[in-house]
């Protein structure tokens, strides 16, 4: 029998919202193809944590799961047909390659960047005195238009499936999205309650946002070439 969602990232069926994510981001740097993990896993995690990170999916999931007594899969969410592609002749798939980094992922990659290039100093800004009214308030509208332009990506990116060839490069580009989405929410966070944990996980993981951004470069040079 396939596993549920919350079997998928190793967790009980009342696994609160921290624990779902903690797995998350374990399982995925364990079962990335990029580091010799199964790629059948690695979308397995990403179509469980697509569903159970989305408050209303989740809900929606979590009512059917004992009832139908099979794994739910959320309209429109199927990694698989993401990244696996039908056949084309050698010129379409080219085509469909050079489409899809055109439309796609360039300007997926310019939101990105958008985003973690002004957060240093955004946060040297605030640096100053946390407390100033003024300081944090120009911290949130960029945490705000950030988030805003992350909303963008994630529909840009879900608008076309990847091409197989570049399925590794998809994924990446996924991976890393999602990290500097997971570290918005870590940073509004630590505008609510000044709490240094949340500034501190944000900034770890646009770091690591751009360490796969930069692997993603040389993976596309790759390609074009």
């Amino acid at each position: 029998m396939t596993k549920n969602l919350y079997e998928e990232l190793g967790l009980n069926t009342n696994a609160n919202k921290g624990e779902i994510k903690s797995s998350y981001r374990r399982l995925v740097k364990k079962h990335h193809p990029d580091t010799g993990g199964d790629k059948d896993k690695f979308l397995a995690i990403q179509n469980a944590w697509e569903i159970l990170n989305d408050p209303s999916k989740k809900e929606q999931y979590d009512k059917t799961l004992y009832s139908l007594n099979q794994t739910y899969t959320f309209e429109n969410v199927n990694w698989e047909e993401k990244v696996n592609t039908k056949k084309y002749s050698s010129k379409i798939k080219d085509d469909e390659v050079k489409n899809w980094i055109k439309n796609i992922y360039n300007p997926t990659n310019r939101f990105i960047s958008q985003i973690i290039k002004p957060l240093s100093q955004e946060i040297k800004n605030l640096s100053a005195d946390p407390y100033d009214e003024e300081l944090m308030d120009n911290f949130c509208i960029y945490i705000n238009l950030s988030q805003k332009k992350i909303e963008r990506v994630d529909k840009l990116y879900k608008s076309t499936s990847v091409p197989n060839s570049v399925s590794s490069l998809g994924l990446d580009l996924y991976h890393c999205f999602s990290q500097v989405k997971d570290a918005l929410s870590e940073l509004e966070k630590y505008t609510q309650g000044y709490v240094d944990d949340y500034l501190f996980d944000g900034k770890e993981m646009m770091k690591e946002a751009k360490r796969i951004q930069m692997k993603m470069a040389y993976s596309k040079k790759s390609i074009i070439s």
